[in-house]
């Protein structure tokens, strides 16, 4: 279910983001006809950036029926969903503790409880894994396509059952290095990829503003005449900076680094202190920091 679920967010995440840059650019495009035709006098023109334009309104409302974002946003929910249970059940974190009488049926539980909220949102699982290839699980990916050896229990594989049935010791110290530090390296990075690219849009979207008022000012001046490119400078700058809104560069550089400083904090806690008596609690609280709510609740408040 994991594998299916991530490979299905990937695609409904690049559709989503190839749509909005058509919708984007079709505008831009027809913007630089708009701007031809009105210095050339051309009706040819005039008739090309009206066609773009229509095409756009046309794009607009096929990304709203596709809803690739939304859909894009629910199976990704359930792959982290799947892949932090899987985690807890290894490791006798959070409700899978040690003296829980049928870990089995409670991570069947769990997971179905967690799947029925994203149901009701429309969320469905999918029928087949587009171009994935089998392979065994391993423990640092422990959710991989392996064959169950209970039927009653789909989701769980020998790999994960036998991360559980080791010592207190062996658990955490698998769960430090293939889970918590695994994820500080993908968190950190994200950060310090979104701080890059954020850096460059807001640069590139300053610099077409200034563009777009100093052609203002020149027009207005009398210098040039003949064109007018205030109005195609602003609209390239908007487009960027709706391109930056899109892929939400500034709040996400922000809630990875948050999320990295807390699991950095966690890392040390579960190394040093905490006991196999606490361990189910702080194992919890360590799985909430990378779920993707908590990463979109931090990045509300780092727009």
């Amino acid at each position: 279910m994991f594998r299916s679920n991530d490979r299905w967010a990937l695609n409904r995440q690049s559709e989503a983001f190839r749509a909005t840059m058509t919708q984007l650019a079709l505008l831009l495009v027809a913007t630089v006809f708009a701007t031809l035709a009105d210095h050339f006098g051309s009706h040819v023109l005039t008739a090309l950036s009206a066609l773009l334009y229509g095409l756009t309104v046309v794009t607009g409302v096929v990304i709203q029926r596709r809803r690739a974002r939304a859909h894009w946003q629910a199976h990704r929910d359930a792959a982290e969903t799947v892949k932090s249970l899987a985690w807890q059940y290894m490791v006798h974190g959070g409700p899978f503790h040690s003296r829980v009488p049928d870990p089995d049926g409670l991570f069947n539980q769990q997971l179905e409880e967690h799947l029925r909220s994203l149901r009701r949102i429309g969320w469905r699982e999918p029928s087949h894994d587009p171009g994935a290839t089998e392979y065994p699980g391993t423990l640092s990916d422990p959710v991989g396509r392996q064959k169950p050896d209970d039927p009653r229990h789909p989701q769980i594989t020998r790999a994960m059952r036998a991360v559980r049935d080791k010592p207190f010791t062996v658990r955490r110290d698998i769960y430090l290095r293939d889970r918590v530090l695994d994820q500080l390296s993908w968190y950190g990075g994200r950060a310090v990829q979104a701080r890059r690219a954020a850096a460059l849009w807001s640069a590139l979207t300053a610099l077409l503003t200034l563009l777009a008022l100093t052609a203002a000012v020149v027009r207005s001046a009398g210098v040039i005449s003949g064109w007018d490119l205030s109005g195609l400078l602003a609209a390239s700058a908007a487009t960027g900076v709706a391109w930056l809104e899109t892929r939400r560069h500034h709040p996400l550089s922000y809630a990875h680094a948050l999320v990295r400083e807390g699991l950095e904090t966690q890392r040390a806690v579960l190394a040093q202190s905490v006991t196999e008596e606490r361990w189910p609690e702080a194992v919890s609280d360590t799985e909430h920091l990378m779920l993707p709510q908590h990463t979109d609740w931090l990045a509300r408040f780092g727009g």
